[in-house]
């Protein structure tokens, strides 16, 4: 279990429903996600996977859309007059925009324009979507930076992390 406040390093690759790769960190060249555990700074599933790891254990998990970008709301389904909008016949349909509202700059997906009306979609584009990842934490930092080794081995397990450990001081 890796506590609150420790950063980590994770390589991941996060697929669909149907198996299409949708991120992944540098994972080949062995550039991980670092964040904060306890921070919020990635999807809540993810945090509480990785936070429930060891140092270089590797594990695949499925986050349901609720721990990940949330389930999709209708409500976020804006049907805005094509005449309020200037340039509307240049918005890109089916892309992202930002827009600068009063008070807020919101990301919203172009869903249609005719003459009526623009219809925007607020969700994120992984909202309603239950997501796969395969982990790999390949370092746990300190509060003072430095390694946190894993002691939860014994020595001679298979996982590999001796190998890992080996290497990270050579």
């Amino acid at each position: 279990m890796i506590e609150i406040g420790r950063r980590v390093g994770v390589l991941y690759e996060g697929r669909l429903e149907d198996g299409t790769v949708f991120d992944c960190s540098d994972w080949h060249k062995g550039n991980p996600l670092e964040f904060t555990i306890g921070n919020g700074m990635v999807i809540p599933g993810l945090e509480k996977a990785v936070a429930d790891m060891s140092a270089y254990e590797k594990r695949t998990v499925t986050i349901p859309a609720r721990e990940a970008y949330g389930e999709r709301d209708e409500r976020l389904i804006e049907h805005v007059p094509t005449a309020d909008f200037p340039d509307a016949d240049k918005l890109p349909v089916g892309q992202y925009i930002m827009l600068d509202l009063p008070g807020e700059r919101r990301r919203l997906k172009v869903v249609s324009v005719d003459d009526r009306e623009i219809v925007f979609d607020g969700n994120h584009e992984l909202a309603g979507r239950d997501l796969t990842f395969d982990l790999e934490v390949v370092s746990i930092l300190g509060e003072t930076g430095t390694l946190v080794e894993n002691e939860q081995h014994a020595e001679g397990c298979t996982c590999g992390c001796h190998r890992f450990k080996e290497q990270s001081r050579a």
